[in-house]
Parts: structure tokens; C-alpha cells; sequence
């Protein structure tokens, strides 16, 4: 500095503020899934993911050892979560007819897709750079959805119509509900729920 220049002020280094771990590691994997979802799994990087949280890369090694520790416990997270939502799912008691119970449940399944569309979209959406452990989750988690589906099937079908085939009527309805997913998740002004409920109930009336 010249004799007469003023001092020049330091710009102060931003700190992210001091939270309790768990819930960094919420923010930090709350980060890594839009990431995922916007930009798709390449994408998440140990810095990307301190952008996208607004803290130093430092913060995110304080939690996650790797890249590929993120990721798994993301991958963890979400199908966990995903899962007790389709178990809080629950037939309709007062309801004895198997159309009206799909229409009941496919609304239910709907507002789950709804209120988080982010680890929906992670789940049904197509993404053509996911990771191979993904892939095999997202086929693990379909496939015991599937099996509850078939249980299910077996008690609200009519027992005097044998030709509807439990396994066959649990795999239709899987691949219906999916379809409906990413169908909401693509257009969610145009393809709203009630389009779908309606649809369900005049083909199966």
C-alpha cells in the first residue's frame, strides 16, 4: 500500500453456519437428489453438491466420505422412503369392489408422487446415466411392490372369477401406476390425478 491509498478492507471468507449433523446430511443428500433429478447422476460431484447446498466442500467431506458414500446413502434414502409411502397406502375398508379400491389406491398413490416429486421422478423416471446399483434398487424395490400388489390382488378379486389372474391383474397395475407417475411428474398441469381416478373407474364400472 502507497502512502496516502486507504487500506483495503479483507472481504470476509463465508462459513456455512454450524447445524447438528443429521440435519446437514438431510441438506447435503436433499442437494444431491435435485442435482440427480435436473442434471442426472454424473452430475453429482462433491462440489456440485456444496454449490447446490450452499456450503464449502469441506462441510460435505465432514459428512460424506466419497462421492460414492452420497450416493448409496441417497440411494438408500430414497427407496426407504418411497417404500413407506406405498405401505402407508391402505385399501379402503368400507369398500368392497376391487375398481373402486384401484381408484382409491391409485388416488393415494398420486398424492404421494405429489408431495414429492423429486424422489419420484429419481424412482420412475428413465435416466439413461444411472449408476448400475440404481438400477438394481429401483428392480428390487419394483419387485416387492409387485408382490404386495399380487396380495392384494388375491384378497379384493372376486373369488368365482379365476381367469383374473392375481400375478397378471398385480403387473398391470404396477405398470398403470407408473405410467400415471410419470405421466404427473412430466405435465403435472395437464395430466392432473382426477383425470386418471375418472378414466380407472369408467373402464373398470
Amino acid at each position: 500500500m502507497t502512502q496516502g491509498e486507504a487500506p483495503t478492507k479483507r472481504k470476509r471468507r463465508v462459513y456455512a453456519a454450524r447445524v447438528p449433523v443429521e440435519q446437514r446430511r438431510s441438506e447435503l443428500l436433499d442437494a444431491a437428489l435435485h442435482l440427480v433429478v435436473t442434471a442426472g447422476h454424473t452430475a453429482v460431484t462433491m462440489d456440485a453438491v456444496a454449490e447446490q447446498a450452499g456450503v464449502t466442500k469441506p462441510v460435505v467431506y465432514g459428512v460424506f466420505g466419497n462421492r460414492a458414500e452420497l450416493l448409496d446413502t441417497l440411494l438408500r434414502r430414497e427407496q426407504e422412503q418411497g417404500l413407506s409411502q406405498l405401505a402407508a397406502i391402505r385399501p379402503d375398508p368400507a369398500n368392497t369392489d376391487p375398481g373402486d379400491q384401484i381408484a382409491h389406491i391409485l388416488a393415494e398413490f398420486l398424492k404421494a408422487v405429489r408431495e414429492a416429486p423429486e424422489r419420484w421422478t429419481c424412482i420412475v423416471m428413465p435416466m439413461a446415466d444411472m449408476p448400475a446399483q440404481f438400477h438394481a434398487v429401483r428392480e428390487e424395490a419394483r419387485e416387492r411392490v409387485l408382490r404386495r400388489t399380487e396380495k392384494l390382488a388375491g384378497e379384493l378379486l372376486p373369488k368365482d372369477k379365476a381367469e383374473l389372474d392375481p400375478e397378471i391383474v398385480a403387473h398391470t397395475v404396477v405398470t398403470l401406476f407408473e405410467m400415471a407417475a410419470r405421466l404427473v411428474l412430466a405435465d403435472p398441469d395437464r395430466y392432473r390425478p382426477e383425470r386418471f381416478i375418472t378414466a380407472i373407474r369408467a373402464a373398470l364400472a
